[in-house]
């Protein structure tokens, strides 16, 4: 089945990446800021208090830059527990840092500064890189420039925004890499792209489709060779940055990861993962943690495939969001609640495709926010992050979008007399 094609984009659209304030998104800026300066006030008689916005998936990023500002190794829960202890954590284990140390230059700051300041800092970064990006999408994809305020509900009201906020993951620096990709790449800025494809490798398990076909567009087309060293530049700069600290970081993640347990901590191998893969372990004898790369294994040649078709005209505009999504189907473990955020982007998108279509937005608008409420309602209970239904009915949805549109406009080409 084949996918409603967005019209032709308007220059407009290609301005910088830098979300200037403007008439209309003007007022939501600063409705934004006195809301933030509001609850400042209110919260700051609790600032030490640990037991008041729960520091959770934060910790492990400032313990993690800080045992690394110490020279300790920041993938051994025996040196991250003390220090999420001094915070105030009463769990009885370590929230361990998984992502490769380029991804330690972000967590350093946080080590360095008082933990609570460290926490404000971290959601306010992710909160703008989750908003900013939604409008940017909009613009990208075209949407009308008088309803600006459409992207900021759909970031906001998405139940992946809310579980990235609340735990204080760092997902929101993924949908910022993809974003500024799609816009450097929309301006020729080939080195730009790489760099902000990098982002994308603070959790590598999840972009495999797409580092694999940025790679098959670096081979086809020489502009994209930019992209590739200014992105692997990047994270070898970013790499060896916590080499100032501790030498010996690599080889630490590397033994962390490939241990198949810890008494320290758990590991990837024993979590509950919302992926294919994880169904298709289940299924087998022995549950083999390799069988959670089997549906990556089995999409990789059909993503080639697609691309080699499309080859000629590839255009990631329109591609990228279904690269999105079947990278997180197919994704081997992870793709948790929080990480979904990066759907904004075929969701942004879909929204697009709906604005002149006003009864049937109204009906997708429905479906998306029942979707998100029995979403928001698996925080009362415990893995709330393990909705393996999400991310498929996210594509169904924008399928659906996708099939309506191109129904309605058969109908409409049949209706014009010969």
């Amino acid at each position: 089945m084949g996918f409603y094609e967005p019209k032709k984009f308007r220059p407009a659209a290609l301005r910088a990446l830098g979300f200037g304030m403007t008439r209309r998104t003007g007022p939501l800026v600063l409705a934004l800021l006195v809301a933030f300066a509001a609850l400042g006030a209110l919260f700051a008689p609790h600032f030490g208090d640990a037991a008041v916005l729960r520091p959770f998936d934060y910790l492990q990023y400032q313990s993690a830059g800080r045992a690394t500002l110490a020279g300790q190794n920041p993938y051994d829960g025996r040196v991250l527990y003390p220090i999420q202890q001094e915070i105030g954590t009463d769990w009885a284990d370590p929230v361990m840092m998984w992502n490769p140390p380029w991804t330690l230059p972000l967590a350093l700051p946080l080590g360095a500064m008082h933990w609570r300041l460290g926490q404000l800092l971290w959601f306010a970064l992710n909160f703008a890189a989750v908003v900013g990006s939604a409008w940017r999408l909009w613009r990208i994809f075209a949407g009308p420039r008088e309803r600006p305020w459409l992207a900021f509900v759909l970031a906001l009201g998405f139940a992946p925004t809310l579980f990235l906020l609340l735990l204080g993951q760092i997902s929101g620096f993924l949908l910022l890499g993809l974003t500024g990709f799609l816009w450097a790449v929309r301006n020729e800025r080939y080195a730009l792209a790489g760099c902000c494809a990098a982002l994308t490798a603070i959790k590598p398990h999840l972009f495999v489709p797409f580092a694999m076909l940025l790679l098959l567009e670096a081979i086809h087309k020489s502009r994209y060779r930019r992209t590739i060293l200014a992105g692997g530049s990047t994270l070898i700069a970013c790499g060896l940055i916590p080499l100032a600290w501790n030498p010996e970081v690599w080889s630490q993640y590397f033994e962390a990861t490939g241990a198949g347990a810890s008494a320290s901590h758990n590991t990837i191998r024993e979590w509950v993962h919302p992926t294919l893969g994880y169904a298709v372990r289940q299924a087998l004898p022995g549950e083999p943690f390799r069988a959670m790369f089997l549906p990556l294994l089995a999409v990789l040649p059909l993503v080639a495939i697609h691309w080699y078709r499309r080859r000629a005209n590839w255009n990631w505009t329109t591609e990228l969001p279904r690269v999105v999504i079947v990278s997180l189907l197919a994704a081997p473990y992870g793709a948790w609640g929080f990480d979904l955020v990066v759907l904004l982007i075929p969701i942004v998108q879909a929204a697009v495709w709906l604005v002149p279509h006003r009864a049937l937005a109204i009906r997708f608008a429905i479906a998306f926010g029942t979707l998100n409420l029995l979403a928001l309602l698996t925080l009362l209970r415990e893995n709330s992050m393990t909705n393996p239904w999400f991310a498929p009915a996210i594509a169904v949805g924008y399928l659906a979008v996708g099939a309506s549109l191109q129904l309605r406009a058969g109908a409409r080409s049949e209706a014009v007399p010969a």
